[in-house]
């Protein structure tokens, strides 16, 4: 191997370059894993109606 290989700006490039990849593996990995559980399912109908009977009490609050 050269020398001028062995320089800070190339060693900082290698030492990124890695932590590029090591994230980008987790991402995949993470996706991967999450995507296994199946499909989203929507959440119940009383959740959806709590939101909206909250929301619409500040809405009075600034009339």
């Amino acid at each position: 191997m050269n020398k001028d290989f062995f320089n800070k700006k190339n060693i900082l490039a290698l030492i990124t370059a890695f932590i590029s990849i090591l994230v980008g593996l987790i991402y995949l990995a993470l996706v991967f894993a999450l995507d296994f559980r199946g499909p989203m399912s929507p959440p119940p109908s009383e959740a959806l109606i709590s939101v909206v009977a909250f929301s619409n009490s500040f809405q009075l609050a600034d009339q």
